[in-house]
């Protein structure tokens, strides 16, 4: 669990792709383990899913597919074998491959990287592009993200729909005070359901930016960046009202948010649950996480597991 702690928090203390943070613990003595923060691209708060390939890093600059970015931005695309364009707002760039002069507007601009083809596939660089077509570009050293454009996230009801609690009562089977909180006199009968891909999303009084799981041996470690208050409770549906609550270390980061790490094996579940195979349980052993409520709220909420 040491060695769990320490890999922790070299990642949560912000060791980022873009730019090194300050930090007392020598990396070379860290043993990997295996999971990370996933780069990713996000556009007015929404992260952008490019088709066939992922956004890498190359000399401190973000690559990414052509065209995935283009339509991201809203920007006209065109392409041949060796020249890229993109048109927006009476903005223009165009970009030739294996070179570092671009025409911006009509006029030769020099990069500090150039636009490329691999395995069939073209990439760009994304802090130019996007700040030629008239975008904010911000590097998030925390997240391992770029946002680009309106950073405001979206509530989880603009990104999920309202649907029939029915088909999952049988998680909150005889715990009707994780569906009828306190103060409210019927259970509810209605659920939204997040998923990884949602991410970021407003939920009550917390923001969840993103999840990832770092395993070291037979240890599974969740990792939850989140704003908010300094405090997180998950809860683990697992069926016949079988809920298992999981919270753990909290650290806070250089911009404010937070990073926990949940230790998915727990072995009071054998003292509380009566769980004779706790040692088994792992991020497969159950369906969704759940998050309880406020007052007011029009549903259960709930996010699938992405681990399973």
């Amino acid at each position: 669990m040491k060695k769990l702690m320490t890999a922790f928090l070299t990642g949560a203390l912000g060791l980022g792709v873009l730019g090194v943070g300050g930090s007392s613990i020598n990396a070379a003595e860290i043993k990997p383990v295996a999971g990370s923060k996933k780069l990713a691209v996000l556009v007015d708060a929404r992260k952008v899913k490019f088709d066939g390939g992922d956004p890498f890093v190359e000399d401190k600059r973000v690559q990414v597919p052509l065209r995935g970015i283009g339509e991201a931005l809203g920007a006209k695309i065109g392409f041949d074998a060796q020249t890229v364009t993109y048109e927006k707002n009476r903005k223009s760039i165009k970009l030739t491959l294996g070179s570092k002069v671009a025409i911006v507007d009509g006029k030769s601009v020099t990069m500090d990287t150039v636009a490329k083809a691999i395995n069939g596939r073209t990439y760009v660089p994304l802090r130019f592009v996007s700040e030629n077509l008239g975008e904010k570009v911000t590097w998030d050293q925390v997240g391992n993200w770029v946002w680009i454009g309106s950073q405001e996230v979206p509530d989880i009801e603009e990104v999920t729909e309202l649907q029939d609690l029915t088909p999952y009562e049988e998680y909150f089977e005889g715990k009707d005070n994780f569906i009828a909180p306190y103060g409210e006199e019927k259970k509810r009968t209605k659920a939204r359901m997040v998923s990884y891909e949602d991410m970021p999303v407003v939920i009550g009084d917390k923001t969840l930016l993103d999840m990832w799981l770092v395993r070291e041996g037979i240890e599974e470690i969740m990792y939850i960046r989140f704003k908010g208050p300094k405090r997180l409770t998950m809860y683990l549906l697992i069926g016949d009202g079988d809920i298992r609550p999981r919270s753990g270390h909290i650290v806070e980061q250089s911009d404010g948010t937070f990073i926990i790490q949940i230790v998915i094996k727990d072995a009071r579940d054998k003292a509380i649950y009566k769980d004779e195979n706790w040692k088994k349980f792992t991020t497969k052993s159950f369906d969704y996480f759940f998050l309880t409520g406020s007052f007011g709220d029009d549903s259960a909420r709930m996010i699938l597991n992405p681990f399973k």
